[in-house]
């Protein structure tokens, strides 16, 4: 409907300017807006096209008085880009001043050219410099109009430019929620069509989109409240298997009656440096296990759920590990030889922990590692432990041609929350492994005690 209007605005200006050119027997007719700067944008012409935009500079048209008239074009300011836009000079112009709004420079301009006079018989042509007054009524009025579409339409253009170009997915609700409009980036995302949507295909691919998530549980508590509260907004990480999008959503003005926008970002090489990071920060550089940060982190919320379960789900074991005699290893054979006995022996360690997929494995000083054992019990752990140390010592570490042999001490301590003789807390179950570690080295090492 906007742009049939526009199409009348024009046409009406347009037959007016014409009308106007063929009265007066001009050569042509030019209505235009101009402000104070000076710069002149042409709105109708007669004949066309449109000329390009041109300043007034020293031309004060507006301030003559035309009312005896069309004048010769000598001693008169006018504005080159027009006297040269012909192939032969210009005689006479006439100037029809319709200063609206801030346009108080506009008007439409008259051209006769030389020895090219139209011929009209038209009554008009003999009374239009005093007819001066009726033209200004009748342009001033369709140019004031047609001032405020083209304003309506630079708006909207700058508001497409901005929908389209954002690196964002934008959906934008009506307030009936009968209607959506859609951005080319969302709909490419939801796969619905780009432009004025329907919303509940809109909402559909929406849920279809938010169910894939690997988060799909807690996004929807999340939206849960979408529907009782108006003023409800949120931002959050959709996870989906293939990238990460960040939504935000919120009402418009304030309240859902008005309608309401969704706004879609991918963050998915936001979120895989930020995993990147993390693992970086949770892992140790030389073996590739988790560092003693990590394994803290874990344990301690491992502790914590072991306290408040019931069964399987209430016992937790941990080992602390050592490499027997690895000073004299790094003293015999070089620091070199001490870094490959403990790459080596990380993987020997996670093939055994590979059977029970909840253990984790993790170096927490130079030649000491910590297992977490979560759901396992004491003789499930001796079972663990026994196998880990066969492991280690069944072949020896190569560094270069250098065979080393190495052997393994543990010490272990079990968790079982219906047992209350069972140490009460990460720190408690740490000291009686160490304590049973030392035991194990005490005793010859190459062992495991865990009682």
């Amino acid at each position: 409907m906007a742009m049939q209007n526009a199409e009348r605005e024009v046409t009406g200006l347009g037959a007016l300017t014409s009308f106007a050119r063929m009265a007066a027997g001009a050569d042509f007719a030019l209505a235009f807006q101009a402000g104070a700067d000076g710069l002149a944008v042409p709105l109708a012409s007669d004949p066309g096209p449109l000329p390009q935009p041109f300043a007034l500079g020293r031309a004060r048209l507006e301030t003559i008085d035309w009312s005896d008239g069309p004048r010769d074009v000598s001693g008169l300011a006018v504005p080159s880009a027009i006297l040269l836009a012909f192939d032969r000079p210009a005689q006479q112009v006439l100037f029809v001043a319709c200063p609206f709004a801030e346009e108080q420079r506009s008007g439409v301009l008259l051209v006769w050219l030389a020895n090219g006079a139209r011929v009209c018989e038209c009554p008009f042509r003999e009374t239009i410099g005093s007819s001066v007054h009726l033209l200004q009524a009748a342009f001033g009025q369709m140019m004031a109009s047609q001032h405020d579409i083209l304003d309506r339409k630079l708006a909207s253009d700058r508001f497409h430019d901005l929908f389209e170009t954002v690196p964002t997915g934008i959906v934008v609700l009506d307030g009936d929620t009968t209607t959506a409009l859609v951005n080319q980036r969302a709909a490419a995302l939801l796969d619905v069509p780009a432009g004025e949507t329907d919303a509940s295909q809109v909402g559909a691919q929406m849920r279809g989109l938010r169910d894939r998530c690997h988060n799909h549980d807690s996004l929807a508590a999340v939206y849960a409240p979408l529907q009782q509260d108006l003023g409800y907004s949120s931002t959050t990480v959709w996870a989906g298997p293939d990238q990460h999008i960040e939504v935000d959503t919120h009402p418009i003005l304030g309240h859902g009656r008005n309608g309401r926008i969704w706004l879609f970002h991918d963050v998915t090489a936001r979120e895989r440096l930020e995993e990147e990071l993390r693992h970086k920060a949770d892992t140790d550089v030389l073996t590739g296990l988790a560092n003693r940060r990590r394994f803290f982190d874990v344990a301690n919320a491992a502790v914590q759920r072991a306290y408040a379960g019931k069964g399987a789900d209430g016992r937790l074991a941990l080992l602390l590990l050592d490499i027997d005699h690895f000073k004299s290893i790094n003293d015999q054979h070089g620091h070199a030889a001490g870094d490959a006995v403990l790459r080596d022996l990380a993987p020997r360690c996670q093939a055994i922990l590979r059977m029970r997929s909840r253990d984790m494995i993790a170096r927490i000083g130079g030649e000491e590692f910590a297992v977490l054992l979560p759901g396992a019990s004491a003789e499930e752990a001796k079972t663990v432990a026994e196998r880990l140390r066969a492991a280690i010592s069944a072949e020896p570490t190569t560094s270069g041609e250098t065979p080393i042999s190495i052997t393994i001490s543990l010490g272990g301590a079990a968790f079982q929350a219906e047992d209350q003789a069972s140490p009460r807390s990460l720190e408690a179950l740490l000291k009686l492994a160490d304590d049973r570690l030392y035991r194990a080295k005490r005793d010859g090492r190459d062992r495991a005690v865990l009682d």
